[in-house]
């Protein structure tokens, strides 16, 4: 499983990127070379970052060990000189979670370190009469789960992909007004979804893309469609295939990151399809990470899913999004890119910001 992490390491309106104006910088993520796959969210205007994961001495191209962490830290975007600030370490150092935010606070639930996988579950809040933070646990998951997705819909939330420890598709939920344990529902179709995007339009789940390793008798799958759950129904389906890249090769959203809005879904980042699976499959050749970070062509699109029409834009070449490990997040019209990596193995402490506008 190593090598496998090694390779990868609205509004009422419809709203697009707004070409017109150039992408902004927060103050770069406090841990030197920054890291991939974090946990990451807004409670109300502070934007938190906490684990995550990098290569801090010697680069994963030479055989360096990757290293996990658990500072966590909080930036008010409404300062008028921005800066991180460390708050509670998180409760364990851990990467390739899965976070969600809530009107309660930034739910952080399992993933993976050097030690083990992950069923632990908390939830990151903020004290009601001062800038401190505080982590409140909540139930753990039934199994360890990393390099999943989740999201909420209707105070419950939703996980699913990754790597499950009992091997399955599950999917599970938390309702978030009682809190009481997970609850595991219908597991979906198909093979395995490593890092896949998981989002909501109000009424279902959608899960993008994702992968599954090779095993010793079959090649890697990078899956390209998008499936639907319905909740009332606890029942998966076919929804659709994920838009093609513009040479007509099929765009893998592995990696990638997602959110939505009252109208549409956005996605962003993620591999390239025909370099990844080669690098999965062992026909990458021995120099694999030692390219450029452009020859590794990671998507630096966005995509817009508008829920209404069932129709996609494609908005190109953007900076800072050809990320894979990043975490995409809105606030107040504005698209944030948290950290990831710009390679297999190397990380940014970026964080890029655009705005959005309305569309004419």
């Amino acid at each position: 499983m190593n090598k496998i992490f090694l390779i990868l390491e609205i509004l009422i309106f419809q709203c697009t990127i707004n070409m017109a104006q150039v992408p902004t910088l927060l103050p770069d993520y406090p841990i030197a070379k920054g890291v991939s796959a974090p946990f990451a969210g807004f409670i109300k205007n502070w934007l938190i970052v906490g684990g995550g994961c990098n290569f801090p001495t010697i680069p994963a191209a030479e055989g360096g060990k990757k290293a996990y962490y658990n500072q966590c830290y909080a930036l008010d975007i409404h300062a008028a000189s921005p800066r991180w600030t460390r708050i509670s370490d998180l409760p364990c150092s851990v990467a390739y979670g899965c976070s969600v935010e809530t009107p309660q606070g930034l739910v952080c639930i399992g993933g993976m370190n050097a030690d083990s996988g992950l069923t632990s579950v908390f939830r990151i809040q903020k004290a009601p009469s001062s800038e401190s933070f505080q982590i409140h646990q909540l139930p753990s998951l039934p199994e360890t789960i990393d390099n999943a997705s989740a999201t909420m819909l209707n105070e419950c939330i939703y996980i699913t992909g990754g790597n499950q420890q009992l091997r399955q598709n599950a999917l599970y939920k938390l309702d978030l007004q009682t809190c009481d344990r997970w609850q595991k529902l219908s597991s979906f179709p198909g093979p395995q979804r490593v890092q896949p995007i998981l989002v909501n339009d109000g009424k279902k789940l959608y899960l993008i893309g994702g992968f599954q390793a090779p095993s010793d008798s079959s090649a890697s799958i990078l899956s390209h469609d998008i499936l639907c759950y319905t909740p009332q129904t606890d029942k998966w389906e076919y929804d659709s295939h994920i838009p093609y890249q513009g040479n007509k090769e099929k765009r893998c959203m592995a990696g990638g990151s997602g959110i939505q809005t009252d109208t549409q879904l956005i996605l962003t980042g993620g591999v390239n399809y025909r370099i990844f699976k080669n690098a999965l499959d062992g026909k990458a050749g021995k120099d694999y990470l030692t390219h450029a970070p452009s020859w590794y062509k990671f998507n630096n699109d966005i995509l817009f899913y508008d829920f209404t029409h069932k129709t996609w834009t494609i908005k190109t070449n953007i900076s800072g999004m050809a990320r894979a490990g990043g975490i995409l997040l809105h606030r107040e019209g504005y698209l944030y890119m948290i950290c990831g990596e710009i390679k297999p193995g190397i990380r940014t402490p970026k964080i890029t910001v655009y705005p959005l506008k309305k569309e004419e």
